[in-house]
């Protein structure tokens, strides 16, 4: 008598999960949030396709997207049956730097990101300074360009070019207001020439 039962559940389960591929196909896919990425590069990274069986559509296809530098958030809803929703949140370019890429506002190296960066252009020798470059653009925020090597930092704007041997007393500085002329600061002097 339990063979029979065990049987005719195990045919129970079968037919369901048969009819949950036919019944409910995904008949409509969409991408919301997306500037850079491409919605089919989206689609293709995330496997979703339009008649696969919507009930069985979970969060984890996000895994892959979620490693792009690219994606700060990814989401995915279903709010109706046969209808998926990918919701995006893009990390925005910062920071333009020589070699193409770009610092978004998180600090995150965006690849091919510099075209788009509306900050000042960085150039430096040596390890990239993240923390010490977002805190001076943000503190310089009319900056052409911020320069780094192991030496210091320079600022450069319209009217001056500021340097120090550390990020943090050019920030400090920043309270003063933009650097006119050449300016040389240290833990012990400032130093100004036209």
């Amino acid at each position: 008598m339990w063979a029979m039962r065990l049987l005719l559940a195990l045919l129970l389960a079968a037919t369901l999960y048969v009819a949950s591929l036919v019944l409910f196909p995904v008949e409509h896919i969409v991408v919301i949030g997306n500037k850079h990425l491409k919605t089919e590069d989206i689609l293709a990274r995330t496997q979703l396709h339009v008649g696969e069986p919507w009930l069985w559509i979970r969060s984890d296809r996000l895994q892959g997207l979620r490693r792009d530098p690219w994606v700060a958030e990814a989401r995915l809803e279903k709010p109706r049956i046969g209808e998926v929703r990918l919701i995006l949140r893009e990390r925005e370019p910062f920071l333009p730097l020589t070699d193409g890429n770009a610092l978004a506002t998180d600090g995150t190296v965006l690849p091919g990101g510099a075209r788009m960066a509306k900050g000042p252009q960085v150039e430096g020798q040596g390890p990239l300074p993240v923390q010490d470059l977002l805190a001076l653009a943000r503190a310089y925020p009319e900056a052409t360009r911020l320069r780094y090597t192991p030496a210091g930092f320079w600022v450069e704007t319209p009217q001056g070019v500021a340097f120090a041997p550390e990020a943090r007393l050019l920030v400090k500085y920043a309270q003063a207001g933009a650097p006119k002329g050449r300016v040389y600061l240290y833990s012990w002097g400032v130093s100004v020439s036209p």
